[in-house]
């Protein structure tokens, strides 16, 4: 097996964005290369609770190619946001 370097004009930037969950807690999500099988075709959601540090990360898979979703991350508005860490799950 052999490995290839992405470009790094297709690596996402981490750029992060915030939301409040039902209880109030404030999270931290950072967009990322999909971790599974495949992860250059999709992307996904890293969040970090910043209230509760035991908190377990919640992961959110994205539709969207790695290579694409920065300016798609940016360009969501607060509750697209907030749907995206209602998808996510425990990780």
């Amino acid at each position: 097996m052999t490995w290839a370097r992405r470009p790094a004009e297709e690596t996402p930037r981490a750029e992060q964005r915030t939301v409040v969950d039902d209880r109030g807690r404030h999270w931290t999500g950072t967009v990322r290369s999909g971790s599974q099988r495949r992860g250059e075709e999709h992307a996904e959601v890293l969040f970090v609770c910043e209230d509760q540090p035991s908190e377990r990360k919640r992961i959110a898979r994205l539709r969207i190619p790695a290579a694409e979703v920065d300016d798609r991350w940016r360009a969501m508005d607060e509750n697209d946001v907030r749907e995206v860490f209602r998808r996510s799950m425990s990780g």
